[in-house]
């Protein structure tokens, strides 16, 4: 392959034999991830790889007569990439863990000095801004830096859900904060109903009832999947296991869409509510930092 010879020798001895089915899924997985890294798309995370390689051909949906899944070997050959050192290991985004650690300096003078580094200004001119709510931890990860950047808060309710949506997303809408909800689309399967009742438990906790221009469904759309004929190939048939028996649905996950595509949509429709352009606030943000970290760093010397 073309690829194969413009790649130095020494990645290629860091690869597995490029004829044997490792090296040939290792190689597709380090093409697409210096893809995502170009476009701005990092980090990303090993469902939204899936997707991506199976709409090009490289991976199936899944193995025929097999419990291994291709998903699996995507993210052994990715592994791989980041042991032999060919992506950094933060270029994936691990969802389902979390690690929790204080922030402390030698005085509060000393700590508020570092915070301005970090210290942000408001871009929604006193208004809530709007939560976007995931259906799934995936599709959570990989929008977590979009949303630091336009200051709005993320969260993901993992399918079905209760007490969570009342004690931690419900006091968020009490007052008129938006909603923008991102989930899977399907044919008689429980997304619609995973939405309605995410939907409900908010308006029940929080006495409000949202009307389309304060929930909006950025994905996945029956529109959607109707302007993207390559999406309908996507479709996987499902268990919805509320059903005795279970009930066999067809469903597309929000991560074929792609996260290239899903984060230009998040970022046009936040853009679109700003009222002052999002460079225009990170410009004036910077020159506010600088004048802070300069104040500050004459009085803890003086």
């Amino acid at each position: 392959m073309v690829i194969q010879r413009k790649r130095s020798s020494g990645e290629e001895l860091l690869l597995s034999n490029p004829n044997s089915k490792k090296g040939k899924l290792q190689r597709a997985c380090l093409a697409l991830l210096r893809e995502h890294q170009r476009a701005g798309d990092i980090p990303t995370n090993g469902r939204f790889l899936f997707y991506e390689l199976e709409q090009r051909g490289v991976i199936p949906k899944k193995y025929s007569g097999m419990k291994r899944t291709p998903l699996q070997d995507v993210s052994d050959a990715t592994m791989h990439l980041r042991k032999c050192g060919l992506v950094s290991w933060n270029w994936l985004e691990d969802e389902t863990r979390s690690l929790v650690r204080p922030l402390f300096a030698a005085s509060v003078a000393a700590y508020v000095t570092k915070a301005a580094d970090r210290a942000r200004i408001d871009l929604w001119q006193g208004e809530e801004p709007p939560l976007i709510i995931c259906e799934s931890r995936a599709t959570m990860g990989v929008l977590r830096d979009l949303a630091y950047q336009y200051l709005v808060p993320i969260t993901a309710t993992n399918g079905q859900s209760g007490g969570f949506i009342v004690t931690e997303i419900a006091p968020l809408l009490r007052h008129k904060r938006r909603v923008l909800y991102i989930g899977d689309f399907e044919l008689r399967g429980p997304a619609d109903q995973i939405e309605a009742n995410t939907k409900r438990y908010i308006e029940e906790h929080t006495g409000r009832t949202f009307d389309p221009d304060e929930w909006t469904k950025i994905a996945l759309s029956e529109q959607q999947v109707n302007r993207r004929p390559t999406l309908k190939r996507l479709t996987i048939s499902k268990l919805d296991n509320r059903n005795k028996p279970p009930k066999r649905y067809d469903a597309i996950e929000c991560e074929a869409l792609g996260q290239g595509v899903l984060v230009r949509l998040i970022r046009a429709h936040l853009d679109e509510l700003l009222r002052e352009p999002l460079q225009d606030v990170l410009a004036r943000e910077e020159k506010q930092r600088e004048t802070v970290a300069i104040i500050l760093t004459k009085k803890i010397s003086s």
